[in-house]
Protein backbone atom coordinates (compact mmCIF):
# COMPACT_ATOMS: atom_id res chain seq x y z
CA UNK A 1 0.00 0.00 0.00
CA UNK A 2 1.39 3.37 -0.94
CA UNK A 3 1.80 6.02 1.70
CA UNK A 4 -0.98 8.51 2.22
CA UNK A 5 -0.30 12.11 1.26
CA UNK A 6 -0.15 14.41 4.25
CA UNK A 7 -1.48 17.94 3.74
CA UNK A 8 -0.95 20.48 6.51
CA UNK A 9 -3.75 22.82 7.49
CA UNK A 10 -1.77 25.76 6.09
CA UNK A 11 -2.42 24.65 2.52
CA UNK A 12 -1.59 22.21 -0.26
CA UNK A 13 1.83 23.81 -0.83
CA UNK A 14 2.99 22.13 2.37
CA UNK A 15 1.90 18.66 1.18
CA UNK A 16 4.48 15.91 1.47
CA UNK A 17 4.66 12.15 1.54
CA UNK A 18 5.32 10.89 5.06
CA UNK A 19 6.19 7.23 4.59
CA UNK A 20 6.07 5.49 7.95
CA UNK A 21 4.39 8.37 9.76
CA UNK A 22 2.31 7.27 12.75
CA UNK A 23 -0.48 8.83 14.74
CA UNK A 24 1.92 9.45 17.64
CA UNK A 25 3.53 12.38 15.79
CA UNK A 26 0.59 13.56 13.66
CA UNK A 27 -0.90 16.82 14.86
CA UNK A 28 -4.61 17.54 14.97
CA UNK A 29 -4.23 20.33 12.39
CA UNK A 30 -3.12 18.06 9.58
CA UNK A 31 -5.26 16.23 7.05
CA UNK A 32 -4.49 13.30 4.81
CA UNK A 33 -5.59 12.83 1.25
CA UNK A 34 -6.19 9.09 0.95
CA UNK A 35 -6.61 6.97 -2.13
CA UNK A 36 -9.83 4.92 -2.34
CA UNK A 37 -7.71 1.76 -2.25
CA UNK A 38 -6.05 2.76 1.03
CA UNK A 39 -9.32 3.62 2.72
CA UNK A 40 -11.06 0.48 1.48
CA UNK A 41 -8.24 -1.78 2.73
CA UNK A 42 -8.04 -0.31 6.23
CA UNK A 43 -11.84 -0.09 6.60
CA UNK A 44 -12.17 -3.77 5.70
CA UNK A 45 -9.56 -4.78 8.26
CA UNK A 46 -11.21 -2.68 10.97
CA UNK A 47 -14.66 -4.09 10.34
CA UNK A 48 -13.24 -7.61 10.59
CA UNK A 49 -11.27 -6.79 13.73
CA UNK A 50 -14.30 -5.18 15.39
CA UNK A 51 -16.42 -8.30 14.90
CA UNK A 52 -18.77 -7.57 12.00
CA UNK A 53 -19.94 -10.78 10.31
CA UNK A 54 -17.57 -11.49 7.42
CA UNK A 55 -20.40 -11.68 4.89
CA UNK A 56 -21.49 -8.14 5.80
CA UNK A 57 -18.02 -6.59 5.59
CA UNK A 58 -17.70 -5.86 1.82
CA UNK A 59 -20.95 -3.86 1.53
CA UNK A 60 -20.34 -1.84 4.71
CA UNK A 61 -16.70 -1.27 3.76
CA UNK A 62 -17.76 0.28 0.45
CA UNK A 63 -20.31 2.53 2.15
CA UNK A 64 -17.61 3.74 4.56
CA UNK A 65 -15.64 4.82 1.48
CA UNK A 66 -18.62 6.56 -0.17
CA UNK A 67 -19.61 8.29 3.06
CA UNK A 68 -16.12 9.57 3.87
CA UNK A 69 -15.68 10.72 0.27
CA UNK A 70 -18.96 12.65 0.60
CA UNK A 71 -17.70 14.44 3.71
CA UNK A 72 -19.62 12.34 6.24
CA UNK A 73 -17.76 11.20 9.41
CA UNK A 74 -17.59 7.51 8.50
CA UNK A 75 -14.06 6.98 9.84
CA UNK A 76 -15.15 8.47 13.16
CA UNK A 77 -17.70 5.65 13.41
CA UNK A 78 -14.87 3.11 13.09
CA UNK A 79 -12.78 5.01 15.64
CA UNK A 80 -15.67 4.85 18.12
CA UNK A 81 -15.97 1.13 17.26
CA UNK A 82 -19.00 -0.91 16.31
CA UNK A 83 -21.62 -1.48 18.98
CA UNK A 84 -22.82 -4.78 20.41
CA UNK A 85 -25.96 -4.42 18.28
CA UNK A 86 -23.82 -4.00 15.16
CA UNK A 87 -21.85 -7.15 15.89
CA UNK A 88 -24.90 -9.18 16.93
CA UNK A 89 -27.10 -8.35 13.94
CA UNK A 90 -24.45 -7.37 11.33
CA UNK A 91 -26.90 -5.40 9.19
CA UNK A 92 -30.03 -7.53 9.63
CA UNK A 93 -33.25 -5.50 9.86
CA UNK A 94 -36.89 -6.46 10.51
CA UNK A 95 -39.90 -5.30 8.48
CA UNK A 96 -42.54 -4.24 11.01
CA UNK A 97 -45.25 -3.03 8.59
CA UNK A 98 -45.61 -2.56 4.85
CA UNK A 99 -48.01 -1.25 2.27
CA UNK A 100 -47.79 -0.42 -1.41
CA UNK A 101 -44.62 1.63 -1.79
CA UNK A 102 -44.14 2.03 1.96
CA UNK A 103 -42.16 0.18 4.63
CA UNK A 104 -41.58 0.43 8.37
CA UNK A 105 -38.28 -1.17 9.38
CA UNK A 106 -36.73 -1.87 12.79
CA UNK A 107 -32.96 -1.41 12.62
CA UNK A 108 -32.51 -3.08 16.03
CA UNK A 109 -30.32 -0.30 17.41
CA UNK A 110 -27.59 -0.67 14.79
CA UNK A 111 -25.48 2.07 13.25
CA UNK A 112 -26.67 3.64 10.01
CA UNK A 113 -23.73 2.48 7.88
CA UNK A 114 -24.17 -1.10 9.05
CA UNK A 115 -27.85 -1.29 8.06
CA UNK A 116 -27.62 0.96 4.98
CA UNK A 117 -26.96 -1.96 2.55
CA UNK A 118 -30.14 -3.71 3.74
CA UNK A 119 -32.18 -0.49 3.48
CA UNK A 120 -30.95 0.03 -0.07
CA UNK A 121 -31.89 -3.54 -1.01
CA UNK A 122 -35.39 -3.13 0.46
CA UNK A 123 -35.97 0.12 -1.43
CA UNK A 124 -34.91 -1.37 -4.74
CA UNK A 125 -36.92 -4.56 -4.22
CA UNK A 126 -40.20 -2.65 -3.85
CA UNK A 127 -42.18 -2.02 -7.06
CA UNK A 128 -43.57 1.36 -7.95
CA UNK A 129 -42.24 4.76 -8.97
CA UNK A 130 -41.86 5.95 -5.38
CA UNK A 131 -40.97 4.01 -2.24
CA UNK A 132 -40.85 5.44 1.29
CA UNK A 133 -39.09 3.67 4.15
CA UNK A 134 -39.05 4.60 7.83
CA UNK A 135 -35.98 3.20 9.56
CA UNK A 136 -36.55 3.16 13.33
CA UNK A 137 -34.15 2.45 16.18
CA UNK A 138 -31.17 3.50 14.11
CA UNK A 139 -27.98 4.97 15.58
CA UNK A 140 -25.87 7.69 13.96
CA UNK A 141 -28.80 8.43 11.69
CA UNK A 142 -26.96 11.28 9.94
CA UNK A 143 -24.75 8.71 8.20
CA UNK A 144 -27.84 7.40 6.39
CA UNK A 145 -27.27 10.34 4.04
CA UNK A 146 -24.72 8.15 2.25
CA UNK A 147 -27.71 6.52 0.51
CA UNK A 148 -28.38 9.76 -1.39
CA UNK A 149 -25.18 9.09 -3.34
CA UNK A 150 -26.05 5.47 -4.17
CA UNK A 151 -28.84 6.08 -6.65
CA UNK A 152 -26.96 8.03 -9.31
CA UNK A 153 -25.73 4.99 -11.25
CA UNK A 154 -28.91 2.98 -10.52
CA UNK A 155 -31.40 5.23 -12.27
CA UNK A 156 -33.07 6.35 -9.04
CA UNK A 157 -33.08 9.40 -6.78
CA UNK A 158 -32.83 8.83 -3.02
CA UNK A 159 -33.52 11.50 -0.41
CA UNK A 160 -32.96 11.16 3.33
CA UNK A 161 -34.75 13.23 5.96
CA UNK A 162 -38.21 14.29 6.99
CA UNK A 163 -40.70 12.81 9.43
CA UNK A 164 -43.05 9.85 9.26
CA UNK A 165 -46.05 12.09 9.98
CA UNK A 166 -45.61 14.06 6.77
CA UNK A 167 -45.20 11.03 4.48
CA UNK A 168 -48.55 10.05 2.88
CA UNK A 169 -49.33 6.36 2.69
CA UNK A 170 -46.82 5.34 5.34
CA UNK A 171 -48.24 2.86 7.88
CA UNK A 172 -48.50 4.01 11.48
CA UNK A 173 -45.09 3.93 13.13
CA UNK A 174 -45.01 2.01 16.44
CA UNK A 175 -44.11 4.19 19.40
CA UNK A 176 -40.87 2.32 20.06
CA UNK A 177 -39.69 3.12 16.51
CA UNK A 178 -40.82 6.73 16.36
CA UNK A 179 -37.67 8.08 18.00
CA UNK A 180 -34.16 7.57 16.65
CA UNK A 181 -35.56 7.11 13.16
CA UNK A 182 -35.02 8.46 9.67
CA UNK A 183 -37.17 8.64 6.53
CA UNK A 184 -35.65 7.42 3.26
CA UNK A 185 -37.51 7.97 -0.03
CA UNK A 186 -36.55 6.48 -3.39
CA UNK A 187 -37.97 7.75 -6.70
CA UNK A 188 -37.45 5.84 -9.93
CA UNK A 189 -36.43 8.68 -12.19
CA UNK A 190 -33.22 9.61 -13.92
CA UNK A 191 -30.64 11.32 -11.77
CA UNK A 192 -28.95 14.42 -13.11
CA UNK A 193 -25.50 13.37 -14.32
CA UNK A 194 -22.39 15.55 -14.04
CA UNK A 195 -21.18 17.53 -17.05
CA UNK A 196 -17.62 16.27 -16.59
CA UNK A 197 -17.17 13.31 -19.01
CA UNK A 198 -14.50 11.77 -16.78
CA UNK A 199 -16.89 11.67 -13.82
CA UNK A 200 -19.58 10.14 -16.03
CA UNK A 201 -17.09 7.48 -17.12
CA UNK A 202 -16.07 6.63 -13.56
CA UNK A 203 -19.55 6.72 -12.04
CA UNK A 204 -20.70 3.19 -12.98
CA UNK A 205 -17.27 1.83 -12.05
CA UNK A 206 -17.08 3.22 -8.51
CA UNK A 207 -20.79 3.64 -7.63
CA UNK A 208 -21.13 7.27 -6.53
CA UNK A 209 -20.09 10.75 -7.56
CA UNK A 210 -18.04 11.35 -4.37
CA UNK A 211 -16.10 8.15 -5.03
CA UNK A 212 -15.60 9.14 -8.68
CA UNK A 213 -14.10 12.46 -7.61
CA UNK A 214 -11.95 10.64 -5.05
CA UNK A 215 -10.24 8.65 -7.80
CA UNK A 216 -8.48 11.85 -8.88
CA UNK A 217 -8.69 14.05 -5.78
CA UNK A 218 -8.39 11.54 -2.94
CA UNK A 219 -10.44 11.43 0.27
CA UNK A 220 -9.65 13.79 3.12
CA UNK A 221 -9.30 12.57 6.70
CA UNK A 222 -7.66 13.96 9.87
CA UNK A 223 -4.09 12.67 10.08
CA UNK A 224 -4.18 11.63 13.73
CA UNK A 225 -7.48 9.81 13.24
CA UNK A 226 -6.25 7.97 10.16
CA UNK A 227 -2.97 6.74 11.63
CA UNK A 228 -4.67 5.52 14.79
CA UNK A 229 -7.11 3.53 12.63
CA UNK A 230 -4.28 2.30 10.43
CA UNK A 231 -2.41 0.87 13.41
CA UNK A 232 -5.56 -0.61 14.93
CA UNK A 233 -6.39 -2.32 11.63
CA UNK A 234 -3.25 -4.43 11.98
CA UNK A 235 -5.06 -6.46 14.65
CA UNK A 236 -7.02 -8.09 11.83
CA UNK A 237 -3.81 -9.57 10.40
CA UNK A 238 -2.49 -13.00 11.33
CA UNK A 239 0.60 -13.14 13.51
CA UNK A 240 3.68 -14.52 11.73
CA UNK A 241 3.89 -18.24 12.31
CA UNK A 242 4.65 -21.47 10.50
CA UNK A 243 0.95 -21.70 9.63
CA UNK A 244 0.71 -18.14 8.31
CA UNK A 245 3.86 -18.57 6.23
CA UNK A 246 2.46 -21.71 4.66
CA UNK A 247 -0.57 -19.70 3.52
CA UNK A 248 1.34 -16.72 2.17
CA UNK A 249 1.19 -17.42 -1.55
CA UNK A 250 3.10 -20.15 -3.32
CA UNK A 251 6.25 -20.04 -1.17
CA UNK A 252 7.24 -23.52 -0.01
CA UNK A 253 7.80 -23.61 3.77
CA UNK A 254 8.77 -26.67 5.82
CA UNK A 255 7.29 -27.62 9.21
CA UNK A 256 9.78 -25.36 11.01
CA UNK A 257 8.87 -22.28 9.00
CA UNK A 258 12.04 -22.39 6.91
CA UNK A 259 11.63 -21.46 3.28
CA UNK A 260 12.55 -24.47 1.17
CA UNK A 261 14.97 -24.06 -1.75
CA UNK A 262 13.57 -23.30 -5.15
CA UNK A 263 13.36 -26.65 -6.94
CA UNK A 264 12.41 -25.28 -10.32
CA UNK A 265 16.09 -25.03 -11.38
CA UNK A 266 16.28 -28.84 -11.24
CA UNK A 267 13.51 -29.23 -13.79
CA UNK A 268 14.70 -29.33 -17.38
CA UNK A 269 11.73 -28.00 -19.34
CA UNK A 270 13.50 -28.71 -22.66
CA UNK A 271 13.75 -32.41 -21.93
CA UNK A 272 17.57 -32.36 -22.12
CA UNK A 273 19.44 -34.42 -19.47
CA UNK A 274 21.56 -32.39 -17.08
CA UNK A 275 24.74 -34.24 -18.19
CA UNK A 276 24.05 -33.75 -21.91
CA UNK A 277 26.76 -31.90 -23.82
CA UNK A 278 25.39 -29.93 -26.76
CA UNK A 279 26.73 -31.14 -30.06
CA UNK A 280 26.44 -29.79 -33.55
CA UNK A 281 23.36 -27.81 -34.37
CA UNK A 282 22.00 -30.61 -36.48
CA UNK A 283 22.89 -33.44 -34.07
CA UNK A 284 20.14 -35.76 -32.88
CA UNK A 285 20.05 -36.87 -29.26
CA UNK A 286 18.61 -40.22 -28.22
CA UNK A 287 17.46 -41.17 -24.71
CA UNK A 288 17.16 -44.44 -22.92
CA UNK A 289 13.80 -45.57 -21.54
CA UNK A 290 15.05 -44.71 -18.02
CA UNK A 291 15.97 -41.18 -19.10
CA UNK A 292 12.54 -40.76 -20.65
Amino acid sequence: MTSATLTAASGPEDAADRLGRTWHNASGGETLRLSPRELRLVAERLLQAQGLALGAVPAVRDLVLHAQAAGLPALRLLADRLTDADRTHSGRVEIVAEDTGALIVDCLGQSALVVAPALLDLLQAEPGARVALWAGRIERAALTAVLEHQGTDRGVVITVGGTADTEPGLPAVPAELADRGVLVVMERRAHELPDDPELRRLLPLVGSLPAARAVHQGIEAPADLWWSLFEESASALSAESVTSLKHAGATAVDDNGVIEPDLTDDVDFLGVPADHTPGDAGATTTYSEEQR
